[in-house]
C-alpha cells in the first residue's frame, strides 16, 4: 500500500509540474503575443506611410517651383497631378468617397448640419454636401455633412396650429 502510495505521490508531482510548465508556458504565449501586437499597431501604416513620401515629395517639389516660377497654370496641373497621386494611393487601400446628393437622409452615413425648406424635394432629402463622405473597407469612417430638405407647406401648418393653440 505505501509503494501505491508514492507511486501516486510521484504521479501528482509529475502532474503538478507539468500543469506549471504549462501555466508559464501559457504566460510566456500571453505575453509574447501582447508584444508582437503592439509592435504591429505601432509599425501598422508603415506601408501607407511609404507611399505618401512620394505625395510628400511632390508637394515640396511645387512648393519649390512656385517660389521660381509665376505659372500659375502649370502650379496648378502640378497640384492636380499630385492630388490624383494621393487619392490614387488612398483608394488603393480601400478608401472610397460617396455622393449624397439626392438621397434619402441616413444617419449611418450623413451627419445633418443644415435643414433647408424645399418644396422641390421629398422631406429629408439630401439637397447639399457640405463635406463628402467617406468609407474605408465598406466602413463609414467620416459621414458627409450635408443640408437635408424639409418641407415648408408642412412646417407652416405646424406653426399656425400652434398659434390656435
Amino acid at each position: 500500500m505505501e509503494d501505491e502510495l508514492q507511486e501516486k505521490e510521484s504521479q501528482f508531482k509529475d502532474c503538478h509540474e507539468r500543469y506549471l510548465r504549462a501555466l508559464a508556458d501559457l504566460d510566456n504565449f500571453k505575453k509574447r503575443m501582447m508584444r508582437e501586437k503592439e509592435e504591429y499597431m505601432k509599425y501598422a501604416n508603415e506601408t501607407l506611410i511609404k507611399a505618401l513620401l512620394s505625395v510628400l515629395d511632390n508637394f515640396e517639389r511645387a512648393i519649390d517651383a512656385s517660389k521660381i516660377s509665376n505659372e500659375f497654370q502649370a502650379f496648378h496641373k502640378g497640384v492636380e497631378m499630385i492630388y490624383g497621386q494621393l487619392k490614387e494611393i488612398l483608394e488603393a487601400e480601400g478608401l472610397r468617397q460617396f455622393s449624397s446628393l439626392g438621397e434619402p437622409f441616413d444617419p449611418e452615413k450623413h451627419e445633418a448640419v443644415v435643414a433647408l425648406e424645399s418644396n422641390d424635394h421629398p422631406p429629408n432629402t439630401v439637397v447639399d454636401e457640405m463635406e463628402k463622405g467617406y468609407t474605408l473597407k465598406e466602413r463609414v469612417i467620416r459621414p458627409a455633412k450635408v443640408a437635408v430638405s424639409k418641407n415648408m407647406e408642412k412646417e407652416v401648418d405646424e406653426d399656425a396650429e400652434s398659434d390656435r393653440n
